[in-house]
This record gives C-alpha cells, sequence and structure tokens, in this order.
C-alpha cells in the first residue's frame, strides 16, 4: 500500500468515536463537540469540566504528525499510517449501530458485529501514544525484525530513518525517547502491513488466535441505558485483570453505550475429577462465544464510569455534564 498522505491533524482516538459521543450529533461534523474532563483525584473519581461548552472534536485528541514517519517538506511526499488507520475506523459506525439495532432481540447473531468492534477498538491500544511504554513491552519481539520484502523493506527504512522534524517536541510531550517513539512506529508498521500477498497483517491474525484459542471462553455484554452516559477514555479502552484472573476489556460503544469483553482461561474452570480425554476433547471442539446484553444496569454502569476515570490518562470524555459514579467539580 502507498503509505503517503497529506494529513497533518492525526487522531489517535478516531474522530467516529468521539461523535458518537457528541454534545450535538444532529450537528454539521465540522461543528461537533464533546465534553472534556481533567482528572482530578482518581481514587475519589473526581474530575473538573474543561469548557462548558465542550471541545471541537476535529481537533481532539490528536496530535500534529503524530504518525508521520517520513516529511519531506512537500505535503504530498508525507508518509504515515491514516491509510491503514483508515480500514479499521471506515467500519466502526456501521458495527456499532447494527449492534445496537440488534442486541435486545431474543435470538439475534452479533457476532460478526463483536468481532469488528474489537478488531477495530483494539487499534485505541496499538495507536495510543499514552500507551507506548506497554506497546513496547507487549510486542518486544518485533524489536529488530527486519521486512525482506523490497517495498516493505524500503518503507521501514523511512519508518525508522525518514525525516522527523515532530520527533523531538513529540517525545517532550509524551515523555519517551527517540528510541521509543521510532520504535513505537515500527512496531505499528508491523502489526498494520499485509507482509504476504493475500494474507492478514499480524494484528489481524493476532485478534483471531485471541479468539479462537482452545484454553480460552470469551464472554462479551452489551451495556445500553436510557437516562445515564457512558465515559469515554482518551486511551480509548479499559484493561484490567478481574478478580477471577479474567482478562477484561471495556470500549465506549456510544453515549448510552458500552460494551464488555472477557476472556478466561479454561483450565481455571475444569474440576480435578474432569479427565484429561475429556478436555483435550472440549478444547478441540469450535468455541462459541457467550454474548449477553443489560440495559439501565446503574451499578455496572457506576463500575464502568470509575474504571474510565481511574486507567485512562489525563482526560474522559462525553455527551453530558454529569456520570454515576463520578463527581464534577466546579
Amino acid at each position: 500500500m502507498d503509505l503517503r498522505d497529506v494529513t497533518k491533524n492525526q487522531h489517535f482516538l478516531p474522530q467516529v468515536e468521539q461523535r458518537l459521543n457528541a454534545i450535538n450529533p444532529q450537528a454539521k461534523s465540522k461543528n461537533q463537540k464533546i465534553y472534556s474532563f481533567s482528572i482530578k483525584n482518581r481514587d475519589s473519581c473526581t474530575v473538573s469540566i474543561d469548557s462548558e461548552i465542550g471541545v471541537s472534536i476535529c481537533k481532539n485528541l490528536s496530535l500534529n504528525d503524530l504518525f508521520s514517519f517520513d516529511v519531506l517538506g512537500k505535503e504530498a511526499s508525507k508518509y504515515n499510517f491514516e491509510k491503514l488507520f483508515h480500514s479499521y475506523e471506515v467500519i466502526i459506525q456501521a458495527n456499532t449501530e447494527s449492534l445496537l439495532s440488534k442486541i435486545h432481540s431474543p435470538k439475534t447473531d452479533v457476532k460478526l458485529e463483536i468481532f469488528n468492534i474489537f478488531r477495530s477498538k483494539f487499534l485505541n491500544f496499538i495507536r495510543n501514544p499514552y500507551s507506548i511504554k506497554k506497546i513496547l513491552n507487549t510486542f518486544s519481539e518485533l524489536k529488530g525484525v527486519i521486512p525482506t520484502d523490497p517495498i516493505h523493506f524500503a518503507n521501514f527504512n523511512r519508518v525508522l530513518n525518514g525525516n522527523k522534524p515532530q520527533q523531538d517536541y513529540l517525545c517532550e510531550q509524551l515523555g519517551i525517547t527517540k528510541n521509543d517513539y521510532e520504535y513505537w512506529l515500527a512496531t505499528i508498521f508491523f502489526l498494520l502491513n499485509s507482509m504476504g500477498t493475500d494474507q492478514p497483517n499480524f494484528l489481524d491474525r493476532l485478534i483471531k488466535r485471541i479468539y479462537e484459542n482452545p484454553n480460552r471462553l470469551v464472554r462479551v455484554c452489551v451495556y445500553t441505558y436510557d437516562d445515564e452516559n457512558c465515559l469515554l477514555s482518551d486511551r480509548g479502552y479499559n484493561t484490567y485483570v478481574g478478580e477471577g484472573g479474567e482478562m477484561v476489556w471495556e470500549f465506549n460503544l456510544c453515549s448510552y453505550a458500552f460494551i464488555r469483553y472477557i476472556f478466561e482461561d479454561l483450565n481455571a474452570y475444569i474440576p480435578d475429577f474432569i479427565t484429561k480425554e475429556t478436555i483435550e476433547f472440549f478444547k478441540s471442539m469450535p468455541k462459541s462465544i457467550s454474548v449477553e446484553s443489560r440495559h439501565n444496569d446503574l451499578a455496572v454502569l457506576e463500575i464502568y464510569n470509575k474504571h474510565t476515570v481511574f486507567l485512562c490518562h489525563e482526560h474522559v470524555f462525553g455527551a453530558s455534564k454529569a456520570y454515576k459514579g463520578v463527581n464534577v467539580s466546579l
């Protein structure tokens, strides 16, 4: 793929996700706004509103040339990842709206929407500048890898050695080193580029393995609300280890809904009296994903909003000035 793109204002949390939480969703996209809150105290879940009229989504959660790895002076000669991101972003709204229209109907199949939403929103983790250290640790095996394909090698060389006039400023802003920044861009390059003809990229293969791992159970719950709002983190996700050791990922869907994915280690739930043959047979069977929905569960919403405040970097966002479980100070 040709990685040239003229975009300078590069969002690390897609505008489409922010627009699903807009204060004024009926306005033209260039005029849409979202409320922004700064964290004052994580332990007491206290935030303060940054602007009574909201902030422009067009300029929110973005940095100039954040993903540009070779800027040659002419705008048409700028190389970045915007086109690679687009293929994930373009399906978010349709899959979100489809899921929310189906989720409360009995026996409706939403597996495709559930998978596509996780696929798109997992990218928020990969591309978030506030999570660079964690990303480099998670994908440390990619450091030092060099593509053999000549075209990929040429682009990879641009990633590491291209002209990055924004680099010093961004590193200072984000509290990272030059090497951190370059290897983060290299990690994105390897995760999102397909290294073989008609082959899924590394990220899509990784997500597929997460879902199809025979040692893992996947449970998903979609929470929707009539009169309450769900926060959106500046990271774009919440992730933590549950009380039973399960890995949990939470994502905002829109102003009135969020989704929780729970990945459980199957071996932790098998009683000692079950034979090894039975266990292996069960693991060999196709796994189904458990999907459920809950409407107006305020206790869970309070937990979700508190998670979002506690786990964000510095800011949370939303369509309302008030949130269950959150103290908004003046």
